[in-house]
């Protein structure tokens, strides 16, 4: 189902998925799907966002208004963002979800609400979440079902709850570098 309508001639879609959906404060904001997106069933993509080129959103993910994804992302099933910013090559593993709004819910708080800047090539396991505000740094990896309540620095491995610097990607035996996303 398309609600929205702007052309969308270059995106691929699988199933029932939401487009342009508006919520109050986005009325007159447009959604910005790039060229070879492709979202599969469920997705339910807000107005107020730019999605770039070949960008694939798995199966049941929520992306509310507020969110610049890069180019090449994977984004996999079950995923939440709002306010969020993805730079080229990130992958989100199943089930994470980025928080937006530190002190939930606080109505007198909305100046604050702000989601998480991820720098590009970062990758991002399942089920992991991340709290409001934080900054994740190019080429990091965050481990499956961590909680990430501070900035991640670039090349870094993190894991935990809350997530901890273990290691550095450079120093991980597998040289693998998204080869399928380029």
């Amino acid at each position: 189902m398309v609600r929205d309508k702007a052309s969308y001639k270059d995106v691929k879609l699988q199933g029932i998925v939401y487009l342009g959906i508006a919520p109050a404060k986005t009325l007159k904001t447009k959604l910005k799907l790039g060229k070879g997106a492709f979202l599969r069933s469920g997705t339910a993509l807000y107005r107020g966002s730019e999605i770039g080129d070949n960008v694939v959103i798995g199966v049941n993910s929520y992306l509310g208004p507020g969110n610049k994804i890069g180019n090449n992302v994977r984004i996999h099933t079950g995923v939440f963002l709002e306010n969020v910013t993805l730079e080229d090559n990130v992958i989100i593993g199943p089930g994470v979800i980025f928080i937006n709004d530190p002190y939930p819910p606080c109505k007198q708080c909305t100046q604050i609400v702000g989601g998480a800047h991820v720098a590009k090539n970062a990758v991002i396991g399942a089920n992991a979440s991340i709290l409001a505000g934080i900054q994740i740094g190019a080429n990091a990896l965050v481990g499956a079902g961590s909680v990430v309540t501070k900035n991640i620095p670039a090349n870094s491995v993190v894991a935990g709850n809350p997530a901890k610097v273990i290691n550095k990607t450079s120093k991980l035996k597998s040289k693998h570098k998204h080869s399928l996303l380029k």
